[in-house]
């Protein structure tokens, strides 16, 4: 009975003293993921896919202009601005020492704008949204329900089991 006891005892020491050791490493692949600038976006979408906006968040600078309401309404209050954030897509990378651009596009949302990037404490690169960004994404999801409505014959979130979403461009801006 006492070797039972001691056995569950042990692997419960175990089973707690290996969890903070995968926290520690997903923070360190984080942080090595940041140090090259085409991973600012993407992980900022996976962050946003999975639900994790405060994560979403702390990838922007400075995060003290962007409050956490604002970026909640303009980025994950409803169903167009996450689908925004999900369709873009990265096609040009640009940085200096510390500062850079990337160049996202989407012919779903009829979108090609180029975000800035900044290099958080000389480390890690970081999304710097400018308050015209915020409200160019907030007026293209609206632009974007405008469209759909326009295409379902005036109907409001009352589209056809069917429903495939309409473009508003064919292609990117861009051209690619």
């Amino acid at each position: 009975m006492l070797r039972l006891i001691m056995g569950v005892f042990l692997l419960s020491c175990v089973a707690c003293a290996g969890a903070p050791v995968e926290e520690q490493d997903a923070d360190e692949v984080r942080r090595e993921r940041l140090k090259d600038p085409a991973n600012a976006w993407p992980m900022f979408q996976e962050h946003m896919r999975a639900g994790e906006y405060s994560q979403a968040h702390r990838l922007i600078t400075p995060v003290e202009f962007l409050q956490y309401e604002v970026f909640f309404i303009a980025f994950a209050s409803y169903e167009a601005p996450r689908r925004l954030v999900a369709k873009l897509v990265q096609h040009k990378v640009e940085a200096g020492a510390a500062t850079g651009k990337i160049l996202l596009c989407s012919a779903e949302f009829g979108v090609s704008r180029e975000i800035r990037l900044k290099k958080f404490m000389g480390k890690a690169w970081t999304l710097e949204f400018i308050r015209d960004d915020i409200e160019f994404f907030k007026g293209r999801t609206l632009a974007w329900y405008r469209h759909q409505v326009d295409r379902a014959d005036g109907w409001h979130f009352a589209y056809p089991p069917d429903w495939t979403y309409a473009p508003q461009w064919r292609n990117c801006a861009c051209g690619k």
